[in-house]
């Protein structure tokens, strides 16, 4: 099956940057872009609860108004939903016309639409707010928590602004997770020609240095960093301190799910990193 970069676009700000970082991945590995809106389910009228004094006629009359008022809003947004989608073709290939750009409409949940496309996924790139949470900057989207749980495929959370990633940021604590991360980084044309800062927080110097020379050795220009004090606010200092564009780290696996819930440091780096986040499984 075909592998493609897949952009999760809805009414959101956060659409048009969500684009031109699929269109930047999809450059550089060299790949087709899927740009996929989902259409939430509508709740069932037939559940209002319609009994009081009113008459059944009068009672039966409004079902059907009530009815057809959701026929209308369902069609709309149909609409609403290919409108978006060809706007947003429109963007990418203004910008990048040689990329092959494709549309996909679908009704149900966003994360359990990515789930039955998971074969054909590369890379899925999602804004860190929707539409309903996009004005809490802070906050991280329920349907990004959703797809960060389900999938196993890599995951680029975007904010608010693009512009082409220069240095990358690393973070390894040398778990398996870890490792499995970094070894997909050497493998993936991604990050080729981008200066790379390798963070570890309170370890030893061997480990950092065994992980940088497998960066070497796959023609990643990486530099080594010991950060020291709690892991997550360590990052975010380094982030801010030396201009990190991107920062790509190990994800939790599904018998971690509880740690997510209770504050783990892929939770708070999603609720807190003010750069882009590659989430890598």
């Amino acid at each position: 099956m075909k592998q493609h970069v897949t952009a999760c676009i809805d009414s959101s700000t956060l659409s048009t940057t969500v684009c031109h970082w699929a269109s930047w991945a999809a450059d550089r590995l060299q790949l087709p872009v899927c740009l996929l809106h989902v259409l939430e389910k509508i709740q069932e009228t037939g559940r209002l609860d319609l009994s009081g004094s009113i008459g059944l006629d009068a009672r039966y009359e409004l079902l059907e108004e009530l009815v057809r008022l959701d026929e209308q809003r369902a069609r709309l947004m149909q609409e609403h939903g290919k409108t978006l989608l060809s706007e947003a073709k429109s963007l990418i290939l203004k910008s990048h016309p040689e990329l092959e750009v494709s549309t996909t409409l679908r009704h149900g949940e966003l994360a359990a639409t990515l789930f039955e496309l998971e074969a054909s996924l590369r890379l899925v790139v999602i804004g860190r707010q929707g539409v309903a949470t996009q004005t809490l900057l802070s906050q991280v989207g329920s349907q990004l928590e959703n797809v960060v749980r389900t999938l196993h495929v890599p995951i680029l959370v975007t904010l608010d602004e693009f512009a082409p990633p220069r240095r990358i940021m690393v973070a390894f604590d040398g778990s398996e997770t870890a490792h499995n991360a970094l070894e997909r980084i050497i493998k993936s044309p991604l990050f080729l020609n981008l200066k790379c800062d390798l963070v570890m927080v309170n370890s030893k110097e061997d480990a950092l240095n065994e992980a940088k020379s497998l960066l070497h050795m796959a023609g990643i220009t990486a530099e080594g960093f010991i950060l020291s004090g709690e892991v997550v606010p360590a990052l975010l200092s380094h982030i801010r301190e030396n201009d990190i564009d991107m920062v790509i780290m190990g994800a939790y696996g599904h018998s971690r799910i509880r740690e997510f819930l209770l504050g783990s440091h892929t939770s708070q780096m999603l609720a807190q990193s003010q750069v882009p986040l590659l989430l890598l499984r």
